[in-house]
């Protein structure tokens, strides 16, 4: 068993580490774009406005000021008929630069901070009514990260 695992962590060491880095980070059939978040929501029936409604507060709110400091690139929602009672009818999309825009760090964090406690300041008591409310009207059913890709 020990043998078994030291011989797969010298492979593991070969196959990352005396690979040429540049082969790994191209392709001959894409360039690699933009980083999004998406998030996957299931909103509940003749709740959707209520939900946008709230989400214009919040969400809106924290991402305007995020692209204005540059920490997103833009931001999108899109809206569609769920395929099946299981399915979401609301995509959040966040599109950041690369994948090191997503590293936690202490500024990043703190202009987090900034940004929730404005909002907070805006809205008092209405931002956390509308937050607490989210779990009334919404379900997340999931999220991904995904990297755009152009087809050469």
């Amino acid at each position: 068993m020990k043998k078994t695992l030291t011989n797969f962590i010298l492979i593991l060491f070969f196959a990352l580490f005396l690979t040429p880095t540049g082969l790994l980070a191209q392709s001959e059939t894409y360039d690699a774009g933009t980083v999004w978040q998406l998030t996957m929501v299931k909103i509940k029936a003749n709740m959707q406005d209520d939900y946008l409604k709230g989400l214009t507060k919040t969400w809106k709110s924290s991402m305007d000021m995020m692209v204005k400091e540059n920490m997103i690139k833009s931001y999108k929602i899109l809206s569609g008929a769920a395929a099946n009672e299981d399915d979401f009818d609301l995509l959040l999309m966040v599109e950041m630069e690369n994948m090191a825009a997503m590293d936690p760090n202490a500024d990043r964090d703190k202009k987090m901070d900034e940004i929730e406690k404005k909002i907070m300041a805006g809205l008092g008591d209405e931002y956390k009514n509308t937050i607490s409310n989210y779990q009334n009207i919404r379900e997340i059913t999931g999220s991904k990260l995904m990297r755009e890709i152009y087809l050469k």
